[in-house]
C-alpha cells in the first residue's frame, strides 16, 4: 500500500550475522530462472527467421470421417498449417463452411459456465506472424505473461482497498483493528487467552525465542538471519523456478495446466480476502505487542518485499505460504507415495495424472473449433522410467520440508498468523477442486489474441517422454 502510512519506529535489535546483498540479487535472480526455463522448453529445429511452420495443436484431433493421425504434433514442424488443416477437413463430414466465415479458419464455440455457447474469432489465421513464430520457439512466454496478469491484480488491489476503506490512514486501522482480532482469537483456539499480554501470542514467544538466542550470541541468530533472507529472497524466485520446473518436467501438459490454474485461482481468492479484510503484520503493531520487523532491522528485504510493489497490509492470508503449500503439494503427489494408496479413480479428478482429457488448448467442453465434437484422445504419451527409492522420497521430503520451512520464516519474521497460513491452505484446496472454472475465461484470452493478431503455440511440456522414447 502506498500512501499515508504510519512511520514504524526503527527496531532496536540489529543482527550481527547480516549477509549484505546488492538489491539486485532477487530481480537478476529471477530474470535468470526464466531466461533458462525460456531456453530449455524452446522448440528445437525451428527457425523463427525462416518461419518453419508447425501443425497447430488446437486442430490436430478436430473430428473427420479419416482415421486421427497419430503422428506425433513435434515431427510436423515442415507442414503448412493451412494447408494441413485443409487436409484434415476434407472428408464427406467436415464442415467448412460457417455462417460465412473463411473456410480455412471457422470460428471456435466455447460454452461458458455450462449455460451458453459463445462464438470466438479463429487466431490460427496469424500462425505465421512473426510475433507468433516468438511464441511458437519460446512457448514458456505465455506462462510469464499469465504471470504478469497476476501480479497487475495483485498492485490493484492495495488501490482498490484504499478507495474502498476512504483513504490510507483509515484502512491502515482498519488493518490493525484485524490484527489484534485474529491475535484474539488465536489465543482462545490455542488456550492462551488466561495468559496476560504479548506472552499470550504464540507468534510472539516462536519470535522472541529466536531473538532472545541472538541477543546472547548462540546459533539462533544465524538462523534468524537465514529466515529473514529466506522471507525476501525465497517467495517470488522460488515461486517463479517451481513454475519453470514444472513445466519441464510434468508429464504432460494437462498436469501443468491443473496445477498453474490452481495457483491462478488461489491468487484470486488471496486477492479478495486482501480487499475485503485487510490485515496489519504483526511486525507493524504497536510496541505493546512485543514484535520486531527483524527483516527490515537487518537490512534483509529485497525489491520485491519492499517500497511500491508490496500491499502493506495483506497478511491475511498468508501468499507465501499459500504458494509453498501448493508446491509442497505437488512435490508430495509427484513421490508417488499417495498413489499407493488411493485409487485412480479417486485421484485422477484433482490432477489429470493419465491424460484422460484433451489438453486445454484443444478442447472447451468437448467442442472442436468447427463447432464439431472432438474425436477421442490420442493414446498417451510412452510413460517415464519408474522413479527409484530414493527419488520418490526426495521428493516427499522436500513437499513436506518446503512448506514446513516457509510457515516457520513467516512467523519467526514477524510477518504473518498462523491463521494465515491455514486460510492459505485452505484457499489452496479450493482453488484445487474448483480449477477448471478459469476455463470459462477462454472466449476472453480468444478475443485478445485476435486483437494481438496471435496465435498461441502447442506448449513443449511433457516432451520429456518423446525424448526417453526415442531412446528406447
Amino acid at each position: 500500500m502506498s500512501g499515508a502510512a504510519p512511520v514504524e519506529a526503527p527496531s532496536k535489535w540489529r543482527s550481527e550475522h547480516i549477509w549484505k546483498m546488492p538489491d539486485e540479487v532477487e530481480p537478476v535472480l529471477i530474470v535468470s530462472i526464466l531466461l533458462t526455463a525460456m531456453f530449455v522448453t524452446r522448440r528445437k529445429n525451428y527457425s523463427i527467421l525462416t518461419g518453419r511452420k508447425t501443425t497447430s495443436a488446437r486442430y490436430s484431433r478436430i473430428q473427420d470421417s479419416s482415421p486421427l493421425d497419430s503422428r506425433d504434433a513435434s515431427d510436423s514442424d515442415d507442414s503448412d498449417d493451412n494447408d494441413s488443416y485443409s487436409r484434415r477437413n476434407q472428408g464427406p463430414n467436415a464442415t467448412l463452411v460457417i455462417d460465412g466465415a473463411d473456410p480455412k479458419y471457422p470460428p471456435k464455440y466455447r460454452r461458458v459456465f455450462g449455460l451458453c455457447t459463445i462464438r470466438t474469432p479463429n487466431s490460427s489465421r496469424f500462425a505465421n506472424h512473426f510475433h507468433s513464430r516468438i511464441l511458437v520457439k519460446f512457448p514458456f512466454l505465455i506462462e510469464m505473461f499469465y504471470w504478469a496478469i497476476s501480479f497487475f491484480f495483485y498492485r490493484l488491489t492495495a488501490v482498490l482497498a484504499q478507495v474502498h476503506y476512504g483513504g490510507a490512514k483509515l484502512l491502515w486501522d482498519v488493518g490493525q483493528g484485524h490484527a489484534i482480532s485474529i491475535l484474539n482469537l488465536e489465543s482462545w483456539l490455542f488456550g492462551t487467552s488466561a495468559i496476560a499480554g504479548k506472552e499470550s501470542s504464540i507468534e510472539y514467544r516462536i519470535q522472541n525465542w529466536f531473538l532472545s538466542g541472538a541477543d546472547g550470541g548462540d546459533s539462533r541468530g544465524v538462523w534468524l538471519t537465514i529466515l529473514d533472507r529466506g522471507y525476501s529472497l525465497i517467495h517470488i524466485p522460488g515461486t517463479v523456478g517451481f513454475i519453470a520446473f514444472y513445466y519441464w518436467y510434468a508429464p504432460s501438459f494437462n498436469r501443468f495446466a491443473t496445477v498453474r490454474r490452481t495457483m491462478t485461482l488461489l491468487n484470486m481468492c488471496a486477492f479478495c480476502i486482501f480487499l475485503m479484510y485487510p490485515t496489519m503484520p504483526p511486525r507493524f503493531l504497536p510496541a505493546e505487542y512485543g514484535f520486531v520487523d527483524t527483516v527490515n532491522a537487518e537490512d534483509a528485504q529485497s525489491v520485491w518485499m519492499s517500497g511500491q510493489y508490496v500491499n502493506k497490509l495483506a497478511a491475511m492470508p498468508s501468499m507465501h505460504f499459500g504458494y509453498a503449500f501448493a508446491i509442497g503439494c505437488v512435490f508430495v503427489f509427484e513421490s508417488g507415495f499417495i498413489q499407493q494408496y488411493f485409487s485412480k479413480g479417486k485421484m485422477g479428478f484433482l490432477f489429470d495424472c493419465e491424460d484422460e482429457e484433451p489438453e486445454e488448448l484443444d478442447d472447451f467442453n468437448g467442442v472442436g473449433a468447427n463447432g464439431s465434437r472432438l474425436s477421442p484422445a490420442p493414446p498417451a504419451p510412452p510413460a517415464l522410467p519408474q522413479k527409484s527409492v530414493l527419488s520418490r522420497a526426495l521428493f516427499l521430503s522436500y513437499g513436506i520440508f518446503y512448506p514446513s520451512w516457509i510457515l516457520l520464516t513467516i512467523v519467526a519474521t514477524a510477518n504473518h498468523y498462523f491463521l494465515d497460513a491455514f486460510v492459505a491452505a485452505l484457499c489452496g484446496l479450493v482453488a484445487l477442486l474448483a480449477n477448471r472454472v478459469l476455463l470459462n475465461f477462454f472466449p476472453l484470452e480468444d478475443y485478445l489474441l485476435w486483437v494481438l493478431r496471435l496465435e498461441k503455440p502447442q506448449p513443449t511440456t511433457g516432451w520429456r517422454r518423446r525424448k526417453v522414447k526415442s531412446r528406447v
